[in-house]
């Protein structure tokens, strides 16, 4: 009886431990955070399109960008399961900023 305890409680431990969260683009160091703007209308550095704007006068623009919610709605892009994300802050990265 005991012993089917303990391994109810061991797989209930394991499911919880597997939650897995989801990658948000807020958390990601391409985020771009849009000024005077709430963070759902972000951009992605990571994934610029073509502007006839930069070839005129060189300048990068934040409208230059994808805005996040279509990066991750196109597989082609970032896609539901974030395949460009990456971690804005790690362990590297916070030892640098000492």
């Amino acid at each position: 009886m005991h012993l089917f305890t303990l391994l109810c409680m061991y797989m209930v431990l394991l499911t919880n431990s597997l939650k897995v969260t989801p990658k948000l683009c807020i958390n990601c160091k391409y985020f771009i955070q849009p000024k005077n703007a709430r963070d759902e209308f972000g951009k992605c550095a990571k994934l610029p399109f073509e502007s006839s704007k930069f070839l005129v006068d060189g300048i990068v623009r934040d409208d230059d960008f994808y805005s996040c919610s279509t990066a991750r709605s196109m597989d082609r892009l970032c896609g539901k399961n974030a395949k460009e994300y990456r971690k804005k802050y790690t362990r590297k990265n916070i030892q640098e900023k000492v």
